[in-house]
């Protein structure tokens, strides 16, 4: 991609993301886009397939933020404890100012389709790169190997569910969600700790079994 066709993205994004924010993902047309950003509609089509394809890019640069917010916070080097918590509470602060439209973009997260689903093949890049966040705190000798790959799985979905949680919460300052998060996480890690007893290895097996069958490892 070319500088200028660089920039140019870099504007329609920028032009689009203003425009879900004042009007709302679903008021806001392509051709609106293209006309704040002093574009025919067909230069933004060329840019963008849609929308969707808009939110894809959105979510990417969120993820590039996390990214830099949490290597920043983790390269203090605490416990694995510690360490999931900074993931999971910079996961929010990089989202904070834009809750409203976390909202609104919700049933793309979690609907059936291709390009903004968490699941599909299109965001395999980005959702994986935000389980390589987990991935590195997890790979510690205070966790077994085997139980690795679950426990990533399992803390990612925590912070997506997490992330849904806090879009819709109206405590001051979301502290519900601050809340919910520290509780779960010190949940979660008792669970971890259990299961990576040697009594428990079965049991690890059957857990990367079941996931494995439903294609999430």
């Amino acid at each position: 991609m070319t500088r200028d066709a660089e920039s140019t993205r870099r504007r329609i994004l920028s032009v689009a993301l203003t425009l879900f924010r004042e009007r709302g993902y679903a008021k806001t047309t392509m051709r609106a886009i293209a006309n704040e950003a002093g574009l025919s509609l067909g230069a933004a089509y060329h840019h963008f397939e849609g929308k969707q394809d808009i939110v894809f890019a959105y979510y990417g640069q969120q993820q590039a933020a996390h990214d830099r917010a949490a290597a920043e916070a983790l390269a203090e080097g605490q416990s694995v404890r510690e360490k999931l918590g900074l993931v999971l509470h910079t996961s929010l602060d990089v989202r904070a100012v834009d809750r409203a439209l976390m909202r609104e973009l919700a049933p793309l997260v979690i609907g059936p389709e291709d390009v903004a689903n968490a699941f599909s093949d299109r965001t395999a890049g980005i959702r994986q790169r935000s389980m390589d966040l987990f991935r590195e705190v997890l790979d510690d000798p205070s966790v077994p190997e085997d139980l690795r790959e679950v426990a990533t799985l399992a803390f990612w979905a925590l912070q997506l569910g997490t992330l849904l949680y806090f879009a819709h919460d109206d405590s001051p300052r979301q502290a519900r969600t601050r809340t919910l998060v520290d509780g779960s996480l010190d949940l979660g890690v008792m669970l971890m700790t259990m299961l990576g007893a040697p009594p428990f290895a079965p049991i690890r097996a059957q857990l990367r079994r079941v996931l494995s069958d439903a294609a999430l490892l």
